[in-house]
């Protein structure tokens, strides 16, 4: 019985190891994830002010999504009603970025890492932090 625990033990913790870089990766909310406000809290998300929460409620479909500024923050892009809306989410630790983890991701003219696969869930993206940065909040 001992040893039957010990290798439970030890595949559980295999499983654990193998899914942490499942945890790690993000891809930019569904419209449906946005209208429920269950997007992920490892981001500081923000939309343009001017927008409000009819806006951001009335998103239907995830149409583009784009790591800006050298990773400094992910962007993804919903059309919705008569609306554009871009949802912005940046890491909540200093001297992260955001990298591509997987997917099609072209870099543009102006810097920009842009999704170019048909299916958008595919553009997975993970946030990277700089260990020897501390966080002093």
């Amino acid at each position: 019985m001992n040893l039957f625990k010990k290798k439970y033990n030890l595949i559980c913790l295999v499983y654990l190891f193998i899914n942490s870089n499942l945890v790690l990766a993000d891809v930019c909310p569904s419209a449906k994830i946005v209208k429920e406000r269950k997007i992920s809290r490892d981001y500081d998300w923000s939309i343009d002010e001017r927008r409000s929460l009819e806006d951001v409620l009335s998103v239907e479909k995830l149409y583009s999504i784009r790591i800006k500024n050298k990773g400094e923050f992910i962007a993804c892009y919903y059309s919705g009603g008569k609306n554009l809306l871009r949802l912005d989410g940046a890491p909540l630790k200093k001297g992260c970025s955001i990298n591509e983890k997987s997917g099609v991701w072209l870099p543009s003219e102006n810097g920009e890492q842009v999704c170019k696969e048909d299916d958008l869930n595919l553009c997975v993206y993970e946030i990277h932090c700089n260990d020897s940065v501390t966080n002093d909040d």
